[in-house]
């Protein structure tokens, strides 16, 4: 089943088109790779797929189901004026997370002790470790992540394969987007190959 389809999406800035005639399905419990050269549009096609595209649509078709989608982009997404718990606080709102399971989750991502500083305090490996803990306790049908291995070291590579391999094993879908294929998925992938359009 699809959780996604376009025909002919072209995406663009101003007048500036980004992507050009894409066809392009997705299917639930499969995970994908978004790879391409600098200025392919992968950040912009991972943007349109996480419904954070801010620029312009061109003549292109879209069917697409409404379901959750949680995006870590090149940029922090987490609110860098507020705590790391505060941040947890803020982006499970609405779910019934408890404290207990957010501190288990932050101590398997080895951020707990840093759980009341502030994000503008943190090193770049360490917010995206923090991303990650949070993609983990929103747990959304779709996550996607840009440049993934960014920030990491090898113990954080290893943290990123763990999640993607529960995420996987749970059915849920994964879209990485890099210049390259990274070996991180320990099952299959499909790979979206934008250097060809």
């Amino acid at each position: 089943m699809y959780y996604l389809k376009v025909k002919n999406l072209t995406l663009g800035y101003g007048n500036d088109i980004v992507i050009k005639n894409l066809n392009l399905s997705l299917k639930f419990s499969t995970n994908y790779q978004i790879i391409g050269r600098n200025g392919a549009g992968k950040s912009t096609l991972l943007d349109f797929i996480s419904n954070n595209f801010q620029g312009n649509f061109f003549d292109s078709r879209i069917e697409v189901e409404r379901i959750r989608i949680l995006q870590i982009s090149n940029k922090v997404t987490l609110i860098e004026n507020l705590s790391l718990m505060e941040n947890c606080y803020y982006f499970t709102h609405e779910d019934s997370i408890s404290k207990e399971s957010i501190s288990l989750i932050l101590e398997e991502y080895e951020v707990h002790h840093f759980k009341d500083e502030l994000i503008q305090n943190f090193s770049s490996g360490m917010v995206k470790r923090s991303e990650l803990a949070l993609a983990q306790i929103i747990n959304p049908e779709i996550l996607c992540i840009d440049e993934p291995v960014n920030y990491l070291d090898n113990e954080g590579i290893e943290i990123l394969k763990k999640l993607l391999k529960k995420r996987t094993d749970n059915k849920k879908s994964n879209i990485l987007s890099s210049q390259e294929s990274l070996d991180v998925f320990e099952d299959k992938y499909e790979i979206i190959d934008l250097n060809v359009y």
